[in-house]
């Protein structure tokens, strides 16, 4: 399993639609859903920053991930440009393998 963990700081005025493209169900997961070695996506709210966010992409592995990115990167781009405007900063956490054996 592969985990990407980013981190967002969103502006207020556009909480609701940060949340609703981030989320579970949201504009990321259903681009993320097209590749059939992603697992899920979690979205995770700081609780003394609310408007500080935290997403959790799992794959099945890094090479799936890497895969994906390369495969997918003119939609990956676009959307990332459609939903630029929402945040006043994002960065990569970090990126995690996990069961390993």
């Amino acid at each position: 399993m592969f985990v990407v963990l980013w981190e967002f700081d969103v502006k207020s005025e556009c909480e609701e639609r940060f949340i609703a493209a981030c989320s579970p169900s949201g504009a990321w997961a259903r681009l993320f859903s097209t590749d059939a070695k992603y697992r899920e996506t979690r979205l995770l709210r700081n609780i003394a920053e609310p408007l500080r966010f935290v997403t959790m992409d799992v794959w099945e592995s890094r090479d799936d991930y890497e895969h994906f990115l390369r495969s997918s990167a003119d939609a990956y781009h676009a959307l990332d440009a459609e939903y630029e405007g929402l945040t006043t900063r994002e960065r990569h956490l970090s990126s995690f393998e996990a069961d390993l054996n």
